[in-house]
Protein backbone atom coordinates (compact mmCIF):
# COMPACT_ATOMS: atom_id res chain seq x y z
CA UNK A 1 0.00 0.00 0.00
CA UNK A 2 1.57 3.44 -0.95
CA UNK A 3 1.57 5.79 1.70
CA UNK A 4 1.42 9.42 0.36
CA UNK A 5 4.36 12.01 1.60
CA UNK A 6 3.65 14.82 3.29
CA UNK A 7 6.05 17.60 2.14
CA UNK A 8 8.00 18.78 4.99
CA UNK A 9 9.04 22.37 4.65
CA UNK A 10 12.76 23.32 3.81
CA UNK A 11 14.67 24.49 6.70
CA UNK A 12 15.07 28.92 5.67
CA UNK A 13 18.84 29.43 4.47
CA UNK A 14 20.55 30.64 1.15
CA UNK A 15 19.26 33.33 -0.97
CA UNK A 16 15.99 33.18 0.93
CA UNK A 17 17.86 33.74 4.46
CA UNK A 18 19.45 36.64 2.72
CA UNK A 19 16.36 38.13 0.93
CA UNK A 20 14.43 37.88 4.63
CA UNK A 21 17.43 39.47 6.39
CA UNK A 22 17.13 42.38 3.59
CA UNK A 23 13.33 42.85 4.75
CA UNK A 24 14.00 43.13 7.95
CA UNK A 25 16.86 45.44 7.82
CA UNK A 26 14.42 47.77 5.87
CA UNK A 27 12.23 47.64 8.81
CA UNK A 28 14.40 48.26 11.15
CA UNK A 29 16.18 51.52 8.77
CA UNK A 30 12.67 52.55 8.72
CA UNK A 31 11.84 52.42 12.03
CA UNK A 32 14.87 54.70 13.22
CA UNK A 33 14.12 56.75 10.25
CA UNK A 34 10.51 57.33 11.08
CA UNK A 35 11.83 58.98 14.80
CA UNK A 36 12.34 62.84 13.53
CA UNK A 37 9.02 62.91 11.35
CA UNK A 38 7.25 61.48 14.49
CA UNK A 39 8.36 63.88 16.83
CA UNK A 40 7.81 66.65 13.78
CA UNK A 41 3.93 65.09 13.55
CA UNK A 42 3.48 65.01 17.40
CA UNK A 43 4.11 68.61 18.22
CA UNK A 44 1.33 70.14 19.30
CA UNK A 45 2.57 74.16 18.45
CA UNK A 46 3.41 72.68 14.79
CA UNK A 47 0.10 70.89 14.79
CA UNK A 48 -1.51 74.26 15.87
CA UNK A 49 0.19 76.66 13.42
CA UNK A 50 -1.06 73.82 11.05
CA UNK A 51 -4.76 74.59 11.37
CA UNK A 52 -4.86 78.13 11.45
CA UNK A 53 -5.86 79.45 8.04
CA UNK A 54 -3.20 82.59 7.55
CA UNK A 55 -0.49 79.55 7.45
CA UNK A 56 1.57 79.65 4.38
CA UNK A 57 0.64 76.50 2.34
CA UNK A 58 4.50 75.66 2.14
CA UNK A 59 4.15 74.72 5.70
CA UNK A 60 0.79 72.13 5.10
CA UNK A 61 2.67 70.90 2.50
CA UNK A 62 5.81 69.31 4.41
CA UNK A 63 2.87 68.71 7.04
CA UNK A 64 1.38 66.87 4.78
CA UNK A 65 4.59 65.15 2.87
CA UNK A 66 5.89 64.43 6.62
CA UNK A 67 2.54 62.65 7.47
CA UNK A 68 2.42 60.70 4.04
CA UNK A 69 5.62 59.44 4.99
CA UNK A 70 4.90 58.42 8.96
CA UNK A 71 1.85 56.48 7.17
CA UNK A 72 4.01 54.93 4.97
CA UNK A 73 6.36 53.72 7.28
CA UNK A 74 4.20 52.69 10.17
CA UNK A 75 2.49 50.15 7.14
CA UNK A 76 6.10 49.17 6.26
CA UNK A 77 6.95 48.13 10.27
CA UNK A 78 4.35 46.54 11.14
CA UNK A 79 3.61 44.73 7.51
CA UNK A 80 7.47 43.21 8.37
CA UNK A 81 5.99 42.13 11.78
CA UNK A 82 3.03 40.46 10.19
CA UNK A 83 5.11 38.82 7.67
CA UNK A 84 8.20 37.98 10.69
CA UNK A 85 5.05 36.18 11.91
CA UNK A 86 4.39 34.08 8.83
CA UNK A 87 7.58 33.34 8.31
CA UNK A 88 7.82 31.76 11.82
CA UNK A 89 5.16 29.80 11.17
CA UNK A 90 6.13 28.13 7.72
CA UNK A 91 2.75 29.57 6.47
CA UNK A 92 2.27 28.97 2.74
CA UNK A 93 0.53 32.29 3.09
CA UNK A 94 3.98 34.09 3.46
CA UNK A 95 4.99 34.23 -0.46
CA UNK A 96 1.81 35.65 -1.66
CA UNK A 97 1.49 38.22 1.36
CA UNK A 98 5.30 39.71 0.99
CA UNK A 99 4.57 40.23 -2.38
CA UNK A 100 1.15 42.31 -1.93
CA UNK A 101 2.89 44.00 0.81
CA UNK A 102 6.17 45.30 -1.29
CA UNK A 103 3.49 46.10 -4.11
CA UNK A 104 1.17 47.89 -1.72
CA UNK A 105 4.39 49.87 -0.42
CA UNK A 106 5.29 51.08 -4.39
CA UNK A 107 2.12 52.35 -4.85
CA UNK A 108 1.80 54.30 -1.55
CA UNK A 109 5.81 55.91 -2.08
CA UNK A 110 4.43 56.46 -5.71
CA UNK A 111 1.35 58.50 -4.75
CA UNK A 112 2.71 60.52 -1.95
CA UNK A 113 5.81 61.59 -4.51
CA UNK A 114 3.23 62.41 -6.98
CA UNK A 115 1.29 64.38 -3.79
CA UNK A 116 4.38 66.24 -3.17
CA UNK A 117 5.36 67.37 -6.47
CA UNK A 118 1.26 68.53 -7.18
CA UNK A 119 1.36 70.12 -4.22
CA UNK A 120 4.42 71.95 -4.15
CA UNK A 121 3.06 73.46 -7.58
CA UNK A 122 0.39 73.76 -6.23
CA UNK A 123 2.08 76.64 -4.15
CA UNK A 124 4.82 77.77 -6.30
CA UNK A 125 7.16 76.98 -3.98
CA UNK A 126 10.03 75.03 -4.67
CA UNK A 127 10.18 72.32 -2.16
CA UNK A 128 12.96 69.20 -2.40
CA UNK A 129 11.20 66.51 -2.37
CA UNK A 130 12.77 63.01 -1.14
CA UNK A 131 13.02 60.41 -3.28
CA UNK A 132 14.78 58.11 -1.12
CA UNK A 133 11.78 56.33 -0.41
CA UNK A 134 10.63 55.62 -3.91
CA UNK A 135 14.09 54.30 -5.01
CA UNK A 136 14.00 51.40 -2.02
CA UNK A 137 10.61 50.65 -2.57
CA UNK A 138 11.31 50.59 -6.55
CA UNK A 139 14.47 48.17 -5.75
CA UNK A 140 12.80 46.11 -2.82
CA UNK A 141 9.58 45.17 -5.52
CA UNK A 142 11.60 44.75 -8.57
CA UNK A 143 13.93 42.10 -6.58
CA UNK A 144 11.73 40.84 -4.20
CA UNK A 145 8.49 39.85 -5.96
CA UNK A 146 10.11 38.08 -8.80
CA UNK A 147 12.12 36.14 -6.17
CA UNK A 148 8.89 34.80 -3.91
CA UNK A 149 7.51 34.40 -7.18
CA UNK A 150 9.69 32.39 -8.92
CA UNK A 151 12.04 30.42 -6.35
CA UNK A 152 11.11 27.35 -5.37
CA UNK A 153 13.42 27.21 -2.61
CA UNK A 154 10.07 29.38 -1.56
CA UNK A 155 7.86 27.16 -2.74
CA UNK A 156 9.42 24.24 -0.70
CA UNK A 157 9.73 26.21 2.87
CA UNK A 158 6.08 27.81 2.49
CA UNK A 159 3.98 24.81 2.14
CA UNK A 160 0.99 24.00 3.34
CA UNK A 161 0.90 21.67 5.74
Amino acid sequence: MNIPSILEPRRISGWLLLALICLGAWALSTAVAMRDPLKLMLEWELLAVFVRPETHGWYRTVIAMVGCDVIIGVFIVAGAGRLALLVRRKSARFPLQVQAWLLAILVMRTIAYLLGDHMTHAIGIAIAIPFDGFIQAVIAAALGVPYFRLSRRVRQTFVAV
